[in-house]
């Protein structure tokens, strides 16, 4: 099973790959990066993070693409908050809530457990349920044939039908390292524990896998940061980002 430690340090690289600084090897202080990589369509995110600020603690790391090279530095002079400050008025920067795995705090997963190739059509079926406007048709069964090729998905069922799920969207940087576990829960099932089961698990199983499990959210999401934090996460930091879309 995977230690705390190990759980920090792939963290870290992983934010630091946004950052383009080390993370563990800096403690306080604000660090601007012009870097190439910020102007490079993420795999998995579908967009350029052509801005990436990440604030964890005493420490703020600025990276961005040479398009934007002029005005962010152009901010070196001021304090952490007005330059973040300064890069919203300027551009339509989202705010993300970064979540850190910490400890197992669940240890029963209910009616929780990993899916298999075999379980595509209930996942299908759930799928258009929770995302009625989304066409699956073409690429829904790769993709969850890939995914659970690799042990990746976990669910809840209920009499036979999935209710919730933590599915595994491809990953920008580390993708045998780290792993996002997004999850969703049918609307008429919330607030029953089915996600706090289901996101549990899926942590679980990647940690016995050697796969660090990654939670990151909207900074409003609060329903998110709270199921995060049930599970057993903590809050790492804030990211603030400029997406750039082709």
């Amino acid at each position: 099973m995977m230690t705390p430690q190990t759980v920090e340090r792939i963290t870290q690289d992983y934010y630091s790959r946004f950052c383009g600084i080390r993370l563990s090897e800096e403690r306080q202080g604000t660090f601007f990066t012009c870097s190439p990589a910020r102007a490079e369509k993420l795999k998995g995110l579908g967009c350029k993070y052509a801005i990436y600020i990440l604030v964890t603690g005493d420490l703020c790391a600025a990276s961005y693409s040479p398009e934007h090279k002029a005005f962010m530095e152009g901010l070196r002079a001021c304090g952490r908050d007005d330059m973040i400050a300064a890069a919203g008025q300027r551009f339509r920067l989202k705010r993300k809530k970064l979540m850190i795995f910490e400890r197992e705090a669940v240890s029963q997963y209910g009616g929780a457990r990993t899916l298999n190739a075999a379980d595509y059509p209930r996942y299908e079926s759930f799928f258009r349920r929770a995302y009625p406007d989304s066409d699956p048709d073409g690429w829904l069964h790769e993709y969850f044939a890939e995914k659970t090729a690799k042990e990746y998905f976990a669910g809840y069922f209920i009499n036979g039908q999935l209710v919730s799920v933590c599915d595994a969207p491809d990953m920008p940087y580390m993708a045998d390292n780290i792993q996002h576990t997004g999850i969703c829960t049918l609307k008429e099932e919330r607030r029953k524990g089915y996600a706090a089961c289901t996101a549990t698990l899926a942590a679980h199983h990647l940690m016995e896998m050697g796969i660090c499990p990654q939670w990151e959210c909207g900074a409003e999401n609060i329903a998110s940061i709270a199921l995060a934090k049930s599970i057993g996460y903590r809050e790492y930091g804030e990211a603030y980002i400029l997406e750039e879309w082709d």
